[in-house]
């Protein structure tokens, strides 16, 4: 259970980086952040009294593809436990969405296999003339009959995925300390507000043996009025806007994600410091 409750909040890691970074996003610049062929990869720990122990890893993807006969770029976070985290809790988790070249998300699909459940959550997006976006939603787990829902909203709606293609072309010169924003994101079943708040600045470690000057966002989930904080990451103070360390915080302990392998960055990582 312990091992379920930390691999379902790393699992957010895509959550956290799309957070991170649109703090102003209402009235903020835009510049393009990543290219076709980017690859990340980090690693996961958990801390079991006061040991830090690995406990998996994830790797992300930035393709261009052709969806439904028009050119976009699909973003792919893979993510699974390790051999030693398995025999508590297996993970295997895929989350892909598809958008267009002003990151206007076309179709967003998370697979995942947890324990000996298995879940597919899935959003299609169609953009009305009127200006409104049609939603439409498809939950399953297991072998239970899936569950549908379309909605139709007046402001942009993203999934986690697509937000965090979006938010990496914002510039930061305009985040203030204690700012804090609210976006919709549809997850396959509901669309859910989520809240950041921005914190600082801070000097980085990273597992590819680096230090990264880096901004820190907090990630706050609101249920039945109460806000509790799951979550403080580290993104590089650049124009790549990388990941580079998520420290979560749990019921039951800490866990830490760490960025190790990074290839195919659109710009130089200025905010290296080694």
């Amino acid at each position: 259970m312990i091992m379920k409750k930390l691999m379902m909040k790393i699992t957010l890691v895509a959550m956290a980086l799309l957070l991170a970074l649109p703090a102003a996003a209402q009235s903020v610049k835009q510049t393009p952040a990543f290219r076709s062929g980017e690859t990340l990869k980090c690693n996961f720990y958990f801390n079991w009294k006061f040991i830090w122990v690995k406990a998996g890893g994830a790797s992300l993807i930035i393709r261009d593809t052709i969806f439904n006969g028009q050119r976009a770029q699909y973003m792919s976070l893979l993510s699974s436990t390790n051999s030693t985290a398995d025999a508590f809790f297996r993970m295997r988790d895929t989350l892909t969405t598809v958008f267009t070249s002003d990151y206007r998300p076309l179709y967003y699909r998370k697979a995942s296999a947890e324990g000996k459940h298995y879940y597919l959550n899935q959003v299609w997006y169609s953009y009305c003339d009127d200006g409104k976006v049609k939603v439409s939603q498809y939950f399953r787990r297991n072998q239970e009959p899936p569950k549908y829902k379309e909605e139709y909203v007046d402001n942009k709606v993203y999934d986690m995925m697509s937000l965090l293609a979006y938010a990496r072309t914002l510039d930061f010169a305009s985040l203030k300390k204690g700012q804090r924003l609210t976006f919709p994101v549809a997850t396959g079943k509901r669309i859910e507000p989520q809240h950041l708040i921005f914190r600082g600045r801070k000097r980085t470690k990273s597992d590819d043996g680096h230090d990264y000057d880096c901004l820190i966002v907090s990630l706050v989930e609101e249920e039945d009025g109460k806000e509790r904080e799951i979550v403080n990451f580290h993104v590089t103070n650049d124009d790549n806007h990388l990941p580079i360390l998520l420290d979560l915080a749990l019921n039951f302990g800490s866990a830490k994600a760490r960025l190790s392998h990074k290839s195919g960055l659109l710009y130089p990582l200025r905010s290296q410091r080694d």
